[in-house]
């Protein structure tokens, strides 16, 4: 089965300062790729930006913040703007709080289920003109094993990444005559800074890489537009 390549394509990376994101948009550049890194941290942006430009690839930057809403929209605009198109959508901007439900407060609630869920559904519906434009064309979710498997003291972070699964499998069958292809990537435990505040449940060396996450993502985006993988998922071992 021949590969597709990612060359001469373009990519949208949301939370893409650092961890999984900063990753996907190095692999991606590598791989020939045209990508758009997209987070809050204007300083991280400019250095990942900088790094792919050292190595002959070509990226550029936008800080937003994805609970903005009209900010989304605004996204598709600069991208278009920069590339002219968009063949890559990858919602992986996200984040959580590991406490007891009684004891997170309403803007955490919120904050989680705004970046986590709402900023996947609106960015991919202000995508999706030019994603159908490029078809065939993928869209990436960056769920988690949490939105398959929910356990305590996870109640928020749990609901909205189940909510981006079910999310991604009503889509993926709303798109696919588009050629649109839509896959969520689930996986457990990964040692990024994500955990500086989350409190995981496995000790760190226990924990996947972003190497792990890496290959997951490449893999969908250069298997035969044909290939429908719906949900990967990725466990820790050990």
């Amino acid at each position: 089965m021949r590969e597709q390549s990612l060359k001469g394509r373009v990519a949208l990376v949301t939370g893409a300062s650092s961890g999984q994101g900063r990753a996907f948009s190095l692999a991606l550049a590598k791989a020939g790729a045209s990508v758009l890194l997209v987070a809050r941290r204007e300083a991280e942006l400019h250095e990942a930006v900088r790094e792919i430009a050292g190595s002959g690839g070509d990226a550029a930057y936008h800080v937003a913040d994805v609970r903005v809403v009209p900010a989304l929209y605004d996204l598709v605009d600069v991208a278009l703007a920069r590339f002219k198109k968009i063949d890559i959508l990858i919602n992986n901007a996200g984040l959580g709080y590991r406490a007891p439900l009684a004891d997170l407060r309403r803007e955490q609630i919120a904050e989680t289920i705004e970046t986590d869920l709402a900023a996947a559904i609106y960015l991919t519906q202000a995508a999706l003109p030019a994603l159908a434009r490029s078809a065939p064309s993928d869209i990436v979710n960056i769920a988690s094993i949490a939105g398959l498997e929910s356990y305590a003291e996870g109640t928020v972070y749990c609901a909205a990444k189940a909510g981006l699964v079910a999310f991604s499998r009503a889509l993926a069958q709303e798109l696919q005559p588009a050629g649109i292809r839509v896959t969520s990537l689930c996986a457990g435990s990964i040692d990024t800074a994500f955990y500086d505040r989350f409190r995981p449940t496995r000790e760190r060396p226990r924990m996947l890489r972003v190497e792990d996450a890496v290959r997951a993502l490449m893999y969908v985006l250069t298997s035969p537009p044909h290939v429908l993988l719906g949900e990967v998922i990725l466990r820790p071992g050990g």
